[in-house]
């Protein structure tokens, strides 16, 4: 499923956060929305998701206008966001339809594909960081959407973890080829993930560059082109630089 974003403006109050922020996700390409703390990543993300009505400009689902949530998208917040007083399988299946048995079975065949088989009747309090993000990625999993929208998925866990994850991540892309859009800072988990980075930068945040990835996934973080690439994305985010320029 694509995703086109096109002139999309957010204001709150008097404070625009975004302005005229254009990009397309083709489908089942990893895009990557990178940028500093304030440029507007997760409010661009949140307009997408239907979540946030309140934006000037157009988001396109499969070439048509949306403005609501939508069935076809799922979405992985920083935070797991789960239900305490349920368990591991029935916060995946809560939301779903259908007979009861049912749901169950289809949560815990997520759960052994995200790697908590054998955690099903665990409680949130349960569980690490990790497996709760794991928990969190099989609920949005479980409706079948065909576009997956991540906000700082992984951001708020330690390193060998967010490396276990990002792994997940590009297994469930290489087995159901959905839809990508992360929302990230870290310029490594950009580069190891997505097919396009787009950078947003200033405040408001606008468009600045438009970067395509053509190296095949899995990539490795030593590779000489990579870190070529990563050293451009530095000097394009030098703090300092005040004035935003629309890329490609």
């Amino acid at each position: 499923m694509s995703v086109s974003i096109e002139q999309v403006s957010r204001t709150f109050g008097s404070q625009t956060a975004v302005a005229s922020v254009s990009f397309k996700a083709e489908s089942g390409e990893i895009v990557g929305l990178l940028g500093t703390s304030g440029c507007g990543k997760s409010t661009v993300l949140r307009a997408i998701s239907g979540l946030d009505e309140g934006y000037e400009g157009t988001v396109k689902i499969n070439g048509k206008t949306s403005r609501n949530v939508s069935p076809d998208l799922g979405i992985i917040f920083q935070e797991p966001r789960l239900m305490p007083w349920l368990t591991v399988t029935d916060n995946v299946s809560f939301g779903l339809e259908g007979d009861k048995k049912e749901r169950r079975e289809k949560a815990k065949a997520l759960l052994a594909k995200v790697g908590l088989e054998g955690f099903e009747n665990y409680y949130p309090k349960q569980l690490s960081g990790g497996m709760a993000q794991r928990t969190a990625i099989a609920r949005a999993l479980v409706t079948g959407p065909s576009t997956l929208l991540l906000d700082e998925p992984f951001s708020a866990l330690d390193a060998f973890t967010k490396l276990q994850l990002q792994e997940l991540l590009l297994d469930i892309w290489e087995a159901e080829r959905p839809t990508m859009i992360i929302v990230t800072h870290d310029i490594d988990e950009a580069l190891s993930l997505c097919d396009r980075i787009v950078i947003l930068k200033g405040q408001p945040g606008e468009v600045y560059k438009n970067l395509k990835l053509t190296k095949p996934k899995p990539r490795s973080k030593a590779d000489p082109e990579l870190a070529k690439l990563k050293e451009d994305i530095l000097r394009s985010l030098e703090v300092g630089s005040n004035k935003a320029v629309k890329g490609a």
